[in-house]
């Protein structure tokens, strides 16, 4: 793979011989957002992006800030406990260039249909304000609180450690975080119709389908809750269209390769994860309104119980659901020009036969993500 990483992807794009397409307008892009759990965020989670988009350099910005919670949290398997929790806010400045083949190596053939995207994020893991107005919310709709007011407000309790082991990352007080590097290199497969929707270019087509390998590289510290400490691959298939003038739907399929924790605690990622997305962009005048649900394989690897003492409350607030389930996350979002504001909020799909709703499962990781991103294409 250290190779020639990139190269399958290449000669994929370079089989078809009808010529590169047009990019696609940002007015339709999807939100481009990952699922920024403590934990999850530290291993590669691909993001959905429009399979058309390869032939135009492109920078984004974003601001996100994300709440989690879990009371203290203890999983055994096999005579082993670990102990988790994730009480923290988390604030983070992302980072991405999108480089087309064609700019860096020059038109002509594979290069026009071929772009790579380089991301990487830096953060703050701290206790935050956000608390008392995730209960006032909780409050106000008459949602279970998952055991918040028993428990001091913004404070950050971020850990995972084996009970007399080793530990991955134990944070009390703020932390600086950096993230993994993560480059993505995505070939157009194939593309026609002519898109119609505003802001598109003459040479623009209205539907596309893409492959994308991507490669995270470790970068970030483990014990700072940055990075996983090792490297993650992963390959994912694209799909893009529109419906109509004012709606262009997006759709990813994705599988990865994810190595183990830089630590030795039992408690220990997947080796072969998953995600399926689908965003759907609606054009309303200058503004773009976007509607998106993203679903994840389990994170951690199975066969762990939570000691919650048969206690209920304990077993619905505690970290369990979010390393041991799948996961759900819906978003939605309002776009303005280069400008995107958007809102997640998460939840574990399935029965929980431990809830007053046992047709429904919820859990908070993360509670809610609020993030602010400037895109430009050039």
């Amino acid at each position: 793979m250290s190779a020639h990483p990139l190269l399958p992807l290449a000669l994929l794009a370079a089989g078809f011989a009808s010529p590169a397409r047009g990019g696609a307008p940002d007015a339709a892009a999807p939100l481009g957002i990952g699922t920024p759990g403590p934990v999850r965020q530290l291993f590669l989670d691909p993001v959905l992006a429009d399979a058309r988009a390869v032939t135009a350099p492109w920078v984004s910005g974003r601001l996100e800030t994300m709440n989690s919670w879990s009371v203290p949290t203890r999983l055994a398997r096999g005579g082993r406990v670990v102990f988790a929790r994730t009480d923290v806010q988390s604030d983070q400045l992302a980072l991405a260039v999108r480089i087309p083949w064609s700019k860096a190596l020059g038109p002509g053939g594979f290069r026009d249909r071929v772009s790579t995207t380089f991301s990487w994020r830096l953060g703050v893991h701290w206790g935050g304000f956000e608390d008392g107005g995730i209960e006032a919310w909780h409050s106000l709709v008459g949602a279970y609180n998952f055991m918040r007011s028993r428990y001091p407000r913004d404070e950050i309790h971020l850990a995972l450690a084996e009970v007399g082991g080793a530990t991955a990352f134990d944070l009390e007080s703020a932390s600086v975080a950096w993230g993994d590097i993560v480059a993505a290199t995505q070939a157009l497969v194939i593309a026609g119709g002519a898109s119609r929707v505003r802001g598109a270019g003459p040479a623009d087509p209205a539907w596309a389908m893409s492959a994308r390998f991507e490669l995270k590289a470790p970068a970030g510290s483990l014990g700072r809750a940055g990075g996983s400490g090792g490297a993650d691959a992963g390959l994912s298939l694209l799909a893009s269209a529109e419906l109509a003038r004012w709606i262009v739907v997006h759709g990813m399929l994705s599988g990865r390769v994810v190595s183990p924790l830089g630590s030795p605690i039992p408690l220990q990622p997947r080796r072969f994860q998953g995600t399926a997305e689908f965003s759907a962009v609606f054009l309303v005048g200058r503004l773009s309104l976007i509607v998106e649900d993203r679903v994840h394989t389990p994170l951690m690897e199975g066969g762990w119980t939570v000691l919650d003492g048969g206690r209920d409350d304990v077993f619905q607030s505690s970290a369990g659901a979010a390393l041991l389930r799948v996961h759900n996350q819906i978003s939605g979002g309002i776009r303005y020009g280069p400008v995107t504001f958007s809102i997640s909020e998460d939840f574990t799909p399935g029965s929980n036969q431990r809830s007053r709703k046992k047709w429904f499962y919820n859990q908070n990781a993360p509670d809610v993500v609020v993030a602010l991103t400037v895109q430009k294409s050039f």
